[in-house]
């Protein structure tokens, strides 16, 4: 599941969902309904935060 955090380098600037965020957002909703979840540690790592 690690493929579905993803860090993107800049925001959407008209503020539209595209089709690939409209996908992403579908993926993590089943990633939560199955019940896979990440600590916050796990997520920081992921996303390269300190």
């Amino acid at each position: 599941m690690p493929e579905l955090i993803k860090k993107k380098k800049q925001c959407n600037p008209d503020a539209y969902l595209d089709e690939q965020d409209l996908k992403d957002i579908t993926e993590s909703q089943e990633s939560v309904r199955q019940g896979l979840v990440y600590t916050a540690k796990e997520a920081k790592a992921i996303l390269g935060l300190r």
